[in-house]
């Protein structure tokens, strides 16, 4: 083999000091030649094979950062004969692009160090996710059906290489096609078409879901066999129109089993008890699922009068536009223990992820500006609140490039973009926030373009009251500049406090008093209970 030099480096320090000295340490194998020549030297003719019968084999050798998992030739072997196909040249050309895109992730090159048994944050070259989790026996499985067969990252100019046992077949089915697809899970999808709710199932542009499937037999158990007895359970009435509407008790059963954050795999959902604030918001209106370890099992809204909760029978369902996780109980809403933290993603809008295909892009190499001057005020949008003025102002949809090391830490990569002009400002509603008579500081996440000077100063307004201001600072200031102010150096760390005085939306009027270009990334609000 040519060009090959090995290395190592300790991953994790040593856990005592009668720890073998390389226990711990991940090996590297290091190549001075590009992935797809990598490839062809190395004998993986048939990905290679595939490579060039998709026209990609020059593409993969460009200077990027590349995560491959290639399949070795055996797999590639069964997949044709499962198939009924005598040899790559015979697979169709758009669907052997769609496998290597499927098994490749473009802009970030991966190594096992940062596999934490979860799906990747980064989508592949054809926007879905992979998950990479690894087994008591010290395996790395992707989407738990091919195993990673190299013990060693191998890494090449243009990226990393881990050579699998099993083609990975792109997923198709969307949420919706799985739910309506599925035949011991028809009640529900019944429920989602009776409340219209079946929206949420089918795909938002490039935003990921999560789904919590209550099946037949977990309703037969409960004595309901129908939609009607189900709303009579509910109280949610027998006009069966009115389980449309968002305030509807069916409405919000339903849509109360869907989070709209992202793909939430069991892994993740177990790790939110572990942390201060184990709740997730659904898409039912300030209603939220809270997680939970109870003798060492894991459940969705415990009840500790019971002694019983909500638990997953079958998980990480993935899916063309998130993952489903079937559960063993009705899920009916249920107030938190404690008051959630709001995170106010900024640019968490339906109508940004059905317009731009390039929506909360991980892999590119350039950041991406869209002007948003044709949504101001949109009557067709009548759920997208910014109000600006379009013709002094400007709002923009703001994407980072991979390589930018400082923006590339905003939340979802995204964030809404402002050159407002001095004294102008932008007003958008907030999620639904409840009061219970407690007060929130607000904080803001934020970047400028004033590289290391302060920039300008930002006036927050709450329902038309002054609550604040916070200089730019030149730099990007996080969750955890702006809630524990570790970051000494960020000016300020929060911009006040406020008292809501009902439970619901608000309006937030962002005035710039003097001018510049800002990124806001999100604005949070937390509860003085927590820390």
């Amino acid at each position: 083999m040519k060009h090959k030099i090995l290395y190592f480096f300790v991953a994790a320090a040593m856990l005592s000091a009668c720890n073998d000295d390389l226990e711990d340490s991940t090996f590297r194998i290091s190549d001075d030649v590009p992935a797809a020549t990598w490839l062809k030297e190395n004998g993986y003719t048939m990905w290679t094979d595939l490579l060039e019968h998709a026209d990609l084999f020059n593409t993969i050798n460009l200077d990027e950062a590349y995560t491959l998992f290639v399949p070795n030739d055996t797999a590639v072997t069964a997949y044709l004969r499962e198939n009924g196909i005598d040899e790559v040249s015979g697979i169709d050309s758009l669907r052997a692009r769609g496998l290597i895109k499927y098994s490749t992730i473009a802009g970030r090159s991966y190594t096992r160090i940062d596999f934490s048994n979860d799906v990747l944050p980064d989508t592949t070259a054809s926007g879905d996710y992979l998950a990479v989790t690894f087994d008591e026996e010290g395996n790395y499985w992707v989407n738990r059906e091919a195993k990673i067969l190299n013990d060693a990252d191998i890494e090449v100019t243009n990226g990393t290489i881990f050579i699998i046992d099993k083609v990975l077949d792109p997923v198709d089915e969307t949420i919706y096609d799985r739910i309506t697809g599925t035949s011991d899970w028809k009640l529900f999808s019944d429920l989602l078409a009776a409340t219209g709710t079946d929206v949420m199932a089918q795909p938002q542009g490039r935003a990921s879901y999560t789904c919590f499937v209550v099946p037949d037999n977990v309703f037969r158990d409960a004595q309901i066999t129908s939609l009607a007895e189900l709303a009579d359970r509910l109280g949610a009435g027998n006009n069966s129109a009115e389980w449309k509407n968002a305030d509807n008790a069916m409405y919000r059963f339903a849509a109360y089993h869907f989070i709209a954050r992202g793909a939430f795999s069991t892994n993740r959902l177990n790790y939110l008890p572990t942390t201060s604030d184990p709740l997730l918001e659904t898409e039912a209106e300030a209603a939220y699922i809270e997680m939970s370890i109870t003798d060492g099992e894991f459940y969705i809204n415990y009840d500790k009068e019971i002694k019983d909760g909500v638990q997953i029978t079958e998980g990480d369902i993935t899916c063309k536009n998130g993952v489903i996780h079937v559960i063993d109980g009705l899920m009916t809403i249920k107030d938190p223990s404690t008051l959630p933290v709001v995170t106010w993603d900024l640019t968490d809008n339906r109508v940004l992820s059905g317009l731009y295909p390039d929506y909360r892009l991980t892999s590119s190499r350039e950041e991406i500006i869209h002007r948003m001057d044709s949504l101001v005020d949109n009557p067709r949008f009548p759920d997208f609140t910014y109000h600006w003025n379009p013709d002094i102002s400007h709002a923009s949809y703001y994407v980072a490039a991979t390589t930018d090391t400082v923006r590339n830490r905003l939340l979802n990569n995204d964030a809404l973009q402002l050159q407002l002009g001095q004294y102008n400002s932008i007003t958008m509603t907030t999620p639904t926030i409840i009061a219970d008579s407690t007060t929130y500081t607000i904080g803001v996440a934020h970047y400028n373009e004033f590289a290391e000077e302060p920039g300008n100063r930002i006036t927050i307004y709450v329902d038309s009251v002054e609550i604040g201001y916070i200089f730019t600072s030149g730099k990007y200031q996080d969750r955890s500049t702006v809630v524990s102010g570790t970051d000494s150096t960020a000016m300020p760390v929060g911009v006040g406090s406020v008292k809501f005085p009902y439970t619901g939306r608000h309006e937030i009027r962002i005035e710039d008093n003097t001018g510049a270009t800002v990124q806001l990334d999100y604005i949070l609000f937390t509860p003085k209970n927590k820390k």
